[in-house]
């Protein structure tokens, strides 16, 4: 069974141009809805900037991604708009799991030279969920090892700065390579999710299905 896969563009535009641009981004969009697989899309502006335009359509499965990715329909559609826009970045999501996993591309464009820079970056939990992780895993090493050194007859004997040295020799390693890592492979569904967008996401993912339900039966009806 494939799996479908929704992509979300975020775009700064031009300030003096973003008309123009929202006019190019809707001609994406009615270009990528033409290949097969393509479940819908919609574009909104920002509440916050209305420069900023978000851009999120939805494909029946990886491969049908990729064919609209590397048509010469988009290419042509890209350059056309690269004067448009400033500031783009691209997020790709397999259904609810994939909402904040994975890298992002971000391309920045100079608008003084026109010169394009890509960075991947990765979008990180809340600092919160990251303090309760590092406890999750600081927690039973704490322990574990305040017990086995419970049981040297020599330990009391060792001055305070040497007994944190050893500690921290030994503990540094285990967590860095060992725990942390379980940790956060166990609780990464938790540390990547955000409720509230979650809930963004069900209610996108209802209307593009709903959408294409719809223009599936359209021929029939007619």
């Amino acid at each position: 069974m494939s799996t479908p896969v929704t992509v979300e563009v975020r775009r700064q535009a031009h300030p003096a141009r973003v008309g123009d641009a929202a006019a190019w981004v809707e001609e994406g969009l009615r270009l990528a809805r033409e290949f097969e697989g393509c479940l819908g899309g919609g574009v909104i502006r920002d509440s916050t900037d209305e420069s900023v335009l978000h851009a999120i359509y939805r494909f029946s499965d990886e491969r049908s991604l990729t064919a609209w990715e590397r048509s010469e329909q988009r290419r042509r559609w890209l350059d056309a708009g690269s004067p448009l826009v400033l500031d783009a970045r691209v997020q790709r999501r397999t259904g609810i799991e994939g909402w904040f996993d994975g890298p992002r591309a971000h391309r920045r464009v100079d608008a003084r030279t026109g010169a394009t820079r890509t960075i991947v970056v990765r979008s990180a939990p809340l600092r919160w969920k990251q303090a309760i992780a590092i406890w999750v895993g600081m927690y039973p090493v704490n322990a574990l090892s305040s017990w086995g050194i419970s049981l040297l007859p020599w330990w009391g004997g060792l001055a305070i700065p040497l007994r944190s040295a050893l500690i921290v020799t030994v503990l540094a390693p285990l967590m860095t390579f060992v725990m942390m890592p379980a940790v956060t492979r166990v609780l990464r569904p938790w540390l990547r999710r955000n409720p509230g967008v979650i809930r963004s996401e069900r209610s996108l993912i209802d209307a593009l299905d709903s959408r294409a339900a719809c223009a599936r039966t359209a021929p029939e009806r007619s």
